[in-house]
């Protein structure tokens, strides 16, 4: 499950780095980004998942899970 919230984590990043470059200001998602980072320093690989997802629908709608 790390590795998958992992994964996911560095999609959602990538989402938001794109939606960046989009013009779409990005700076309301930093708390999730950080709350991510906390998720995954805790070891609580489920929640980090699910804030992946919250980023990514915010970056773009898409989800974390289909970025390669």
């Amino acid at each position: 499950m790390m590795l998958e919230a992992l994964k996911r984590v560095a999609a959602a990043l990538k989402l938001l780095k794109q939606a960046k470059r989009r013009g779409v200001d990005v700076k309301p998602a930093r708390p999730l980004v950080k709350q991510c980072a906390r998720a995954l320093k805790s070891k609580d690989y489920a929640s980090a998942i699910r804030l992946a997802e919250e980023v990514a629908r915010y970056a773009g709608g898409e989800s974390a899970a289909d970025i390669p």
